[in-house]
């Protein structure tokens, strides 16, 4: 038997309404609160008989704030489980959620039918066992925007993959706030097979690590925006990877058309293809600053005065690289992404990642091989990093080893990034040295609370003795 209760909401109500029904010996097995109001109790006791019903009900007319108590046919959490299995029961395109484990949680027949399985077999069973190159880690690794028109495979039948996240509002943003997800998947229509350019994107991993992780986020917010966008970095820092994404994190690939471009190659006649593009079109521009002047100039003027239709996103060495025009335009929204000699902490684990995507090696990298990939600068960044990873690793297959290890990369005098030969002009090496020594113990004291500034601590964090580094704050003033 279910039950309604309406009541004022004070202290202490439900606990007197909840000891009612233990007097008379009756398990109340679920319960919620709500109502239009939020007056109403709902209770569900299956056991319950009506002759204990109706002693209970004047048991709760006598207890202060209680209005009005009523039997229902089901409470309002029940009734939304059974209008929603039932519509889903007769959707004809396959949708299902999953968890944090992508563990398929629920599913309708028509997905069942997708997999080949029965519907009482799906629950519980992974999502990567039906779609097995679907970049499943990254989505369930805190990427909580929703993406459109992921193109996945699935027994051989090609579908548009919508990925909506379940995130809880107690944590917004963050990984913690991904609860799972809800998938859809519809039949994916190939007639723009015969135009290239039109073609989605190959989905790839964005790899949100160390200083990526912030982009990632930025990348979330800005994606699904209507204005301009651009993804600006170093060669080989991943802008690509980044123009890819923003794609499918958009609302409009599930259903608007896409048109690609190379900068090099962006005409005054592609610009003037790409602007009559309806509205819900996007248009991808790689290396928009290796554009010809005058096209930059012209895609700027026809942004400001409403001219080109389609949803722009570009990308480009820096936001200093475009014509002023473009500047301006991109100058909220923009991503630049950061160089891989500013993430040395993760060479190690990127160095990983890029061997598991080569299918080379899975597992960590020996210590001092991750040493020695730290103390390189990387002039053109992940591009260069994978280069000399495949080297190394053909040189292991070579010898007939089984583990890389430093002897295996290439003997190549490294590249240096640094910028002491313009700032260093007029000062000794010495006086060099001490400026750069200057410069990282104010900055480690500056990023470090107070309470945790000790010479000990600093000295753990550089490698040298804590006498060192209290010899070192006192000459150069900082401690």
């Amino acid at each position: 038997m279910r039950i309604e209760i309406t009541c004022s909401d004070r202290v202490g109500i439900l606990q007197e309404i909840m000891a009612i029904f233990a007097d008379f010996r009756v398990n109340v097995r679920t319960g919620e609160i709500g109502g239009d109001s939020g007056d109403k109790v709902y209770l569900s006791a299956p056991g319950l008989l009506v002759a204990q019903f109706q002693s209970i009900e004047r048991a709760l007319q006598r207890v202060p704030g209680v209005q009005k108590v009523r039997r229902i046919a089901l409470i309002p959490s029940e009734r939304r489980h059974f209008e929603l299995d039932t519509l889903l029961r007769h959707v004809g395109f396959p949708v299902l959620s999953v968890d944090r484990e992508g563990q398929i949680v629920a599913a309708n027949l028509a997905a069942a039918r997708a997999f080949g399985v029965s519907l009482g077999q799906v629950p519980g069973m992974h999502l990567q066992r039906f779609m097995p190159r679907l970049q499943l880690e990254e989505l369930l690794r805190g990427i909580t925007a929703p993406r459109y028109g992921f193109p996945v495979t699935v027994r051989g039948r090609d579908y548009l993959l919508d990925w909506s996240p379940i995130a809880l509002a107690d944590d917004p943003g963050q990984v913690t706030s991904l609860a799972g997800a809800v998938l859809t998947l519809q039949v994916q229509e190939h007639a723009r097979d015969k135009d290239a350019s039109m073609e989605p994107p190959t989905p790839r991993v964005l790899w949100d690590l160390d200083k990526r992780r912030e982009c990632c986020l930025r990348l979330q917010q800005l994606a699904p925006l209507r204005e301009a966008l651009l993804l600006s970095g170093e060669r080989g820092t991943g802008k690509s990877t980044f123009l890819d994404a923003a794609y499918y994190l958009s609302p409009l690939a599930e259903y608007g058309q896409l048109q690609q471009f190379r900068g090099a190659t962006f005409t005054s006649s592609a610009l003037a293809a790409a602007a009559v593009q309806a509205e819900t079109a996007i248009a991808l521009v790689d290396d928009l600053d290796l554009a010809p002047e005058a096209v930059q100039l012209g895609l700027a003027e026809m942004i400001l005065h409403g001219r080109f239709r389609p949803r722009l996103i570009a990308s480009a060495r820096s936001l200093d690289s475009l014509q002023r025009p473009l500047q301006q335009l991109f100058a909220a929204n923009q991503i630049n992404l950061p160089p891989l000699r500013v993430m040395r902490p993760v060479i190690g684990r990127l160095s990983s990642l890029i061997l598991q995507e080569l299918g080379e090696v899975d597992g960590p990298l020996a210590d001092d091989v991750v040493h020695m990939l730290k103390l390189r600068d990387w002039p053109i960044n992940l591009t260069e990093l994978s280069q000399y990873l495949q080297a190394a690793f053909a040189h292991l297959r070579g010898r007939g080893g089984s583990v890389l290890a430093p002897e295996d990369f290439p003997d190549e005098p490294a590249v240096e990034q640094l910028p002491w030969r313009d700032w260093g002009r007029g000062l000794s090496l010495t006086e060099q040295m001490e400026k750069v020594e200057r410069a990282i113990l104010a900055e480690l004291l500056a990023e470090t609370p107070p309470a945790q500034h000790s010479s000990r601590e600093l000295a753990r964090r550089l490698g040298i003795s804590h006498t060192a580094v209290a010899n070192k704050l006192r000459k150069y003033g900082l401690s």
